[in-house]
């Protein structure tokens, strides 16, 4: 079974993929289950703050609960079968918190580049991104994304944020703080949306591109290449947004129909909010994306979204709570496999060695966020990811072996 985190579901797992093809090899059946409030899954009229307050860790796992105890029955011959539950970020951290809460219901689970600790302050995230550009394009491809943001945030503080608009193709101009700070982090995005989710040759792609060029006068220019890049592809509107309220605005709006809510903008920004915090901020120095979006407005955009009871005190409680709840680094947990890739900055706040004799843990040198999901393809692959598929297929093959050994053992006595 394949959990859904903050996205509708297709049926594109269902087919191509590693469990898809370890389930027509060790004879199963293949489920993917829809998270509450994403996708087609409206429990609610619409997303105010009161409604939303339904949507919550705890209320998914027991949907999955719900869900096993559903298919055990309707299922012919399910009603013992062994049962893995695999996810991907934030899906695979519910898999692993499922296993914690809900141990008798699963068998074993494969959680591939799952956060674990709630963290308001992620400042990690921008650290791990800058250190994938080291690693792909060395020093100079470093201090090229370094000076290009050093040079950004001192045109806007010397009065030239109009010069910066225009490089950079702003929707709008850059007035306030708060336009800063949305616009270089999302600029700062742009950037470390390469190693979570491309391979290194893509990384090395950008390394090139950004330091063509080594006159320090151009460097704001250089990372806007790249940005520019990024817009075309993903922006429908192709300009970079850069309004803090009307961004705000925006994700207020609560019907279903509306962007924020069929993106899954809205639910997820109360899933951070509420207990999960996740917010990548430029604290540390050990990064090269500047220092304008600082963990600080990340409490004032909760605030912003969802009401004046989202403050940092509140916030803070709730991420410390969720932490005693769930264990964070060291949950409670057997028969979990954890898979995260060297370059994807969400490995910082996950599991990245052995748990325990029954959880080891898999860092793919060179590979990004799950890959490790998709069929094995002996032509694309790296030899690390192949590797990495084939002791995932092993692990999981022993556990389903265990399991169904185990139950003939147990009907026999």
């Amino acid at each position: 079974m394949f959990l859904s985190g903050e996205w509708d579901i297709t049926p594109y797992r269902m087919t191509n993929s590693l469990m898809a093809d370890l389930a027509e090899e060790l004879n199963g059946n293949i489920f993917y289950l829809e998270h509450r409030y994403y996708g087609e899954s409206q429990p609610t009229p619409d997303t105010t703050t009161e409604n939303l307050q339904f949507l919550t860790v705890e209320q998914a796992l027991a949907d999955t609960a719900h869900f096993v105890e559903f298919v055990r029955n309707d299922t012919p011959g399910a009603e013992d079968s062994p049962v893995i539950v695999i996810g991907g970020h934030y899906s695979g951290s519910l898999a692993v918190w499922f296993r914690q809460k809900y141990p008798h219901l699963v068998t074993g689970v494969w959680a591939s580049s799952s956060p674990l600790l709630a963290i308001v302050n992620h400042q990690q995230y921008k650290e791990i991104a800058g250190a994938a550009y080291r690693a792909a394009g060395g020093n100079e491809c470093y201090r090229a994304v370094e000076d290009g943001f050093t040079y950004l945030e001192r045109y806007i503080e010397q009065g030239r944020a109009d010069y910066v608009r225009e490089v950079f193709t702003a929707c709008d101009p850059i007035v306030s703080e708060a336009d800063v700070s949305i616009f270089i982090s999302l600029v700062s995005e742009m950037f470390a949306i390469v190693p979570q989710f491309n391979h290194i040759y893509s990384l090395v792609g950008v390394c090139d591109l950004i330091t063509n060029d080594t006159d320090a006068e151009t460097s704001i220019h250089r990372i806007a290449w790249h940005v520019d890049n990024v817009v075309s592809e993903f922006f429908q509107n192709d300009c970079v947004p850069s309004n803090y309220e009307e961004i705000i605005e925006l994700d207020r709006q609560t019907e279903w129909d509306d962007p924020a809510n069929m993106y899954g903008i809205r639910p997820y920004s109360y899933q951070l909010c509420t207990q999960l915090g996740w917010f990548h901020s430029s604290n540390s120095r050990f990064q090269p994306f500047g220092s304008s979006f600082d963990a600080r407005w990340w409490y004032i955009t909760c605030g912003d979204l969802f009401g004046d009871d989202f403050n940092q005190e509140n916030i803070d409680d709730n991420v410390n709570r969720f932490n005693n709840v769930f264990g964070a680094l060291n949950p409670a947990v057997t028969n979990t496999l954890f898979v995260h890739g060297e370059l994807d900055p969400w490995r910082s706040i996950g599991i990245q060695d052995d748990l325990n004799p029954s959880s080891p843990a898999i860092v793919i040198r060179g590979a990004s966020q799950g890959n490790d999901l998709g069929p094995i393809n002996e032509e694309e692959d790296t030899p690390e990811i192949l590797e990495a598929k084939r002791t995932i297929s092993a692990i999981i093959t022993e556990w389903i072996e265990n399991a169904s050994s185990e139950e003939t053992t147990s009907e026999e006595v």
